[in-house]
């Protein structure tokens, strides 16, 4: 981080994405807290937090692209994000099985692109890479989890989803601590 006068210099980018991963980890606790069936109830809420999320990288990635590794990731995850809370936020004939599935598919693309973007951190040497890619594996295993009858049917539909949130708030948690690994240094 950058140090004015003594004192580490946290950026705006830091703070969207620290405001993400509170909300995610508050959106767990709640999914965590709600009986499975109830999962319409908080279904609202949780639409909410992943459209704060997926606006927080898009904002990301339109003021910062072009100083960025792997800014384009940030685009295709934050659009993919926003874009799947509408279901949640606009959605009103959702029944409480769907919410799962909805979820093991977003945490599954998620995957494939935080998978992707690793690759890329890997080849331009970003420090850091490999986090992203245990976390893409991670996603990918919590989203085919999620989306396999049994699995729901042991853990509960509402702790599969709090897990989905948990893990989309630990990228976001890295995120946020390796900010100034991912900006590109001028030549």
């Amino acid at each position: 981080m950058a140090k004015i006068q003594g004192k580490s210099r946290i950026s705006w980018v830091q703070i969207c994405w620290g405001w993400a991963a509170l909300l995610l980890v508050c959106g767990s606790i709640l999914s965590f807290a709600t009986d499975g069936d109830r999962l319409l109830r908080i279904a609202t809420p949780l639409g909410v937090i992943m459209l704060f999320a997926g606006l927080c990288n898009v904002l990301v990635y339109r003021k910062k692209r072009g100083e960025l590794h792997g800014a384009p990731w940030l685009l295709a995850d934050g659009m993919s994000t926003a874009m799947l809370s509408l279901f949640l936020l606009f959605n009103q004939m959702i029944i409480p099985t769907m919410i799962p599935f909805f979820f093991g598919v977003w945490e599954l693309f998620s995957g494939i692109l935080k998978f992707i973007d690793s690759r890329e951190l890997k080849r331009e040497g970003v420090h850091g890479w490999v986090i992203f890619f245990v976390i893409s594996i991670i996603e990918l295993v919590s989203g085919v989890a999620a989306l396999l009858r049994p699995i729901e049917e042991f853990f509960g539909m509402n702790y599969i989803i709090g897990i989905i949130l948990l893990v989309q708030c630990s990228g976001f948690v890295f995120k946020t601590v390796l900010y100034p690994n991912f900006i590109k240094r001028k030549s």
